[in-house]
């Protein structure tokens, strides 16, 4: 197990972070892990955080999964979900799993659009997650059925790709900063299809943009992602919010404040 030591982080990440700390202490944050993949035929390295009674108790935690994961996106999800947890105790403990990149491009898109030409491998990275990660982490930690998972930009079109195609594989998705770039007809295919399917089970998505995202200077993104908003709104076993921050650009910061914060307000 491979510690990662932060050294000095500042006033403001060890506020956020809420623990008590002595100034000058390395501060152990979390671990890596990796696992050997045959979907995808190579080794995704994780990045993982347990509760800080993890090892002094025998509870069972729900599993946060996020997209992107790199040490400094690991730092602002830890920093959030302590503050939610410990300071303003809104959300239960949770385990949160980072997924680092290898072919972002790849694995995040699932059809061809003018800027991505190559095959798409979003429903390989899908099954990687569904079949591989999820069962690895379930088996080695201590978990209980309750699942979530965050994207943000291009991972966030996954997490709509994900939650159209395999929406009883998470009870609740964040995607921060989607929508669907040079691919709005074949999204909208699928959430037609998604219209069609009885949903049994109640899962929460919340959809975030930023006016100012450099993105979408001439506001189309917005508009699908009203239109999108509005469609699963109809569907009954969904609850759904699109949050418009309007002094916010691309990846709103709040968006997994504000998520979290809806998903366990929704579930009261």
């Amino acid at each position: 197990m491979k510690t990662l030591i932060i050294s000095t982080l500042g006033l403001s990440i060890i506020l956020l972070l809420s623990t008590t700390i002595l100034f000058g202490q390395d501060i152990n944050v979390g671990f890596k892990k990796s696992i050997e993949s045959k979907v995808l035929n190579e080794n995704r390295k994780l990045i993982i955080n347990l509760p800080k009674d993890y090892n002094t108790t025998d509870k069972t935690y729900p599993v946060i999964y996020r997209l992107d994961g790199d040490l400094d996106l690991f730092i602002e999800t830890v920093s959030v979900i302590n503050r939610l947890i410990y300071s303003e105790e809104l959300i239960p403990e949770m385990i949160v799993v980072m997924i680092e990149n290898t072919n972002r491009n790849r694995d995040m898109m699932p059809t061809n659009t003018g800027f991505f030409k190559a095959e798409p491998g979003a429903e390989n990275f899908k099954e990687f997650i569904e079949n591989e990660l999820v069962p690895y982490i379930n088996s080695t930690y201590r978990t209980t059925n309750e699942k979530l998972i965050c994207g943000q930009s291009l991972s966030a079109i996954f997490t709509l790709y994900y939650f159209l195609t395999s929406p009883d594989s998470f009870d609740s998705f964040i995607a921060c900063s989607g929508g669907f770039p040079d691919c709005e007809e074949y999204f909208m295919d699928l959430t037609n299809n998604f219209l069609k399917r009885k949903q049994h089970e109640t899962k929460n998505i919340f959809l975030t943009h930023g006016l100012k995202d450099f993105l979408d200077q001439e506001g189309v993104i917005k508009k699908q992602l009203l239109s999108f908003s509005k469609k699963i709104e109809t569907k009954k076993n969904i609850v759904s919010e699109l949050k418009i921050y309007e002094e916010e650009g691309h990846v709103p910061f709040q968006s997994l404040y504000h998520g979290l914060k809806f998903i366990y307000a929704s579930n009261k």
